[in-house]
């Protein structure tokens, strides 16, 4: 047990001096870019993906990362967006990097949770809990926290503090955006949400009930970053899951 403290203990410190080391090789790319950081157990790429597209509307050279595995390469893929000069860039993460400190003083724009239920007990990092990985991305005091409000362990990510707000999505009637009503086809699906006394329809061409609450996950967001509805709605319908 004191081998397993002191090898965790060691990881903030062994991150922050990678962290520093690359953020100096790679011209510190994140002091420019609006970094959103997506994690969840499932549906964190098709969030990522809707928010990309949203987002593409105003800022086309937008930048996405998907589950970077190690502190080199996500400074590099930051860097290379960076170079692009977008103002937005997209990352998903999986709960063991964020366990392992991957995200070690980098400033988040938005932090989002796509889990609906709580983890499953194949999700775990060799000594954490994948919610307690998980909790480390929103203590990271983002502007934004956007979480499920059916998760079962919402108030657990709900009680770290953001420096603009935490925001909720789901069909509870406490949902800051609440999902109305939806609809499942064979080729996609669509849904109604409300937000701020505003109620409109979105559509994917993801066909689940889950694509419901991914959507509303990707359109708090872009909401609260002050993306319109229209921007919202096409951004989503324009994203196509590939076969």
């Amino acid at each position: 047990m004191a081998n397993n403290a002191t090898k965790s203990s060691l990881k903030p410190k062994l991150q922050k001096a990678k962290a520093k080391f690359f953020s100096t090789y790679y011209s510190n790319p994140a002091k420019d870019l609006k970094i959103i950081v997506v994690t969840g157990d499932n549906g964190r790429e098709i969030v990522a993906h809707y928010l990309q597209e949203i987002i593409k509307n105003r800022d086309a050279k937008t930048g996405l990362i998907l589950d970077p595995q190690s502190t080199s390469s996500l400074y590099k893929d930051l860097y290379h967006v960076w170079r692009t000069g977008a103002d937005y860039v997209v990352i998903t993460t999986q709960a063991h990097a964020l366990a392992n400190h991957l995200f070690y003083g980098m400033p988040i724009y938005a932090a989002i949770l796509t889990d609906t239920q709580a983890e499953q007990p194949s999700v775990m990092t060799s000594e954490i809990s994948a919610t307690d990985a998980k909790a480390i991305l929103f203590n990271k005091e983002p502007v934004f926290s956007i979480l499920s409000r059916e998760n079962p362990n919402y108030d657990i990510f709900a009680k770290f503090p953001s420096k603009t707000a935490t925001l909720s999505y789901g069909r509870d009637r406490n949902a800051d955006l609440r999902i109305n009503r939806s609809k499942v086809y064979k080729v996609g699906t669509e849904a109604n949400i409300t937000f701020k006394g505003e109620s409109y329809d979105v559509a994917t061409y993801v066909t689940s009930e889950d694509a419901v609450n991914y959507m509303a996950a990707a359109a708090l967001t872009a909401a609260a970053m002050d993306f319109s509805s229209d921007f919202i709605v096409d951004g989503i319908s324009n994203y196509e899951p590939q076969a």
